[in-house]
């Protein structure tokens, strides 16, 4: 049995300097086929762009599939 790809969503984690808890931010509706180097080029480009005090930790991807039985 196939899974059926429902959707896939970025997570960045970000290391706040003075602060216990990092933030993080979801983008969700990325492409089925969006490779892992795309994806690391997106997140290190929002790492450009984030303030100063803040740099991107790591990123993590959630794909979500479902099974039809």
């Amino acid at each position: 049995m196939e899974p059926i790809f429902e959707g896939k969503k970025l997570e960045l984690h970000y290391d706040n300097v003075g602060e216990e808890k990092a933030r993080s931010q979801s983008l969700g509706n990325l492409k089925k086929k969006a490779s892992n180097e795309d994806i690391l080029a997106f997140g290190q480009l929002m790492g450009e762009l984030a303030p100063e005090e803040e740099s991107i930790k790591s990123l993590v991807t959630v794909e979500k599939q479902r099974f039809d039985i």
